[in-house]
């Protein structure tokens, strides 16, 4: 597991390089520098991955990576804001979540598919607030469906519900 870990880590600090520097001038780095400068990139890089890993994932935290705001996603995925942020906190039911999307999500945010469905199946994520306010300190949370979260909404077009809803609108 460990080995795995390790190419994955190996694999970001990879990808955060290339982020930065042109594939081109990649390989003129390093031949043309020192053991020095090129410890100080590979740093560079293990910092950029370090920080990454602090933060969990979550669906609007990986399309702000991609230069989106949940907004944004929302348009491109024909649903409001609200409901974006009900899914990642994990607030809806996940069998009632549609398998497009599922797929619709890992192609906007560019990972696998079972990633999405494994991270709404965790379980869900209390907000603060909610935290706070509960009594005996055990947060309440009540799942909602998909359906009834979209028909609650006011701002999602009549179009939009019947991509999502069909004849269940």
């Amino acid at each position: 597991m460990k080995q795995n870990s390790d190419r994955n880590t190996e694999h970001m600090i990879e990808m955060q390089l290339l982020t930065e520097i042109s594939e081109s001038k990649l390989d003129g780095i390093l031949q043309g520098s020192s053991q020095q400068e090129f410890d100080g990139l590979l740093l560079k890089g293990k910092s950029a991955v370090s920080d990454q890993k602090n933060a969990p994932w979550s669906v609007i935290r990986s399309a702000a990576d991609l230069g989106m705001d949940a907004a944004e996603l929302g348009r491109h995925l024909r649903l409001p804001k609200e409901i974006l942020q009900k899914l990642d906190l994990r607030l809806l039911h996940m069998s009632t979540v549609p398998e497009k999307l599922f797929d619709m999500l890992a192609d906007a945010l560019l990972v696998p598919v079972e990633y999405i469905r494994s991270y709404v199946a965790m379980p869900p994520s209390v907000p603060a607030g909610i935290r706070f306010h509960a009594e005996n300190g055990e947060p309440k949370v009540v799942l909602e469906t998909f359906e009834d979260a979209m028909l609650d909404e006011e701002d999602v077009s009549d179009d939009d519900r019947r991509f999502w809803l069909g004849d269940q609108c």
